[in-house]
């Protein structure tokens, strides 16, 4: 059930030109670095926001979202950024929401089985239900599933097919999600995954260079949880 705690909504993103997306939109009153996270405190739509970029990898999004849990009273928390899709209805540019996570490369199976094959956390329906509105108001193509979370960026298809037969569930495949799942699970923190499309598995091309896609996608997510945010 989700219960508000404050007006404050925590933003995650890996990269910068992620981060700069979003300033741009936002009235940025003050920031502040703790270790090596910088944070980013305004409004968006008159809702309170922290901003911070956490790195690429779950070992950095496990930091900074702990620093965020830990130094600030949130109401819910947003990650958005790249991933690659997995299934052939996608496209590069669609939206992908959460409505699980699973650490897909967490395996204890030799001493727990199958239960110890992924680390799965829910995310929240209110949010996953603002995110999914606010995608079809700005007419942007989205998919709602598993984001599958592991270290590795999948360039072999024997990475594809291991990820699939382990979880057949998942929508796409990306690198912070899992941390920043299981540190807001932790803190009792509502949490949403927003990734765009930077490539599908599955299509043999794909249509844009990154440097091409990152920027695209940078304003598009920024525009998306604008609309999260102005409908929440």
């Amino acid at each position: 059930m989700y219960v508000k705690r404050s007006n404050r909504i925590g933003i995650v993103a890996a990269m910068d030109v992620e981060v700069e997306a979003i300033k741009s939109l936002c009235s940025i009153e003050n920031e502040k670095k703790i270790g090596p996270v910088s944070f980013y405190y305004g409004t968006l739509d008159e809702k309170e926001i922290v901003i911070c970029k956490s790195g690429v990898g779950k070992g950095c999004c496990a930091m900074a979202t702990t620093i965020l849990c830990l130094d600030h009273d949130l109401d819910a928390l947003m990650n958005i950024g790249t991933a690659g899709g997995l299934k052939d209805d996608q496209n590069v540019l669609d939206i992908v929401i959460s409505d699980k996570v699973v650490q897909a490369d967490f395996d204890t199976s030799p001493l727990d089985g199958e239960e110890g094959m992924g680390l799965t956390f829910t995310a929240e329906n209110d949010l996953i239900a603002a995110v999914q509105e606010a995608a079809s108001e700005n007419r942007i193509p989205f998919h709602t599933g598993t984001v599958a979370s592991q270290d590795l960026f999948m360039s072999r298809r024997e990475d594809f097919q291991k990820l699939m037969e382990r979880f057949p569930d998942s929508v796409c495949s990306e690198m912070e999600a899992g941390a920043l799942a299981q540190i807001a699970d932790a803190f009792q923190v509502p949490f949403v995954v927003i990734r765009c499309l930077s490539d599908v598995a599955v299509h043999d091309e794909n249509p844009m260079e990154f440097t091409e896609y990152v920027a695209h996608a940078s304003q598009q997510s920024a525009q998306l949880v604008y609309t999260v945010l102005k409908n929440l």
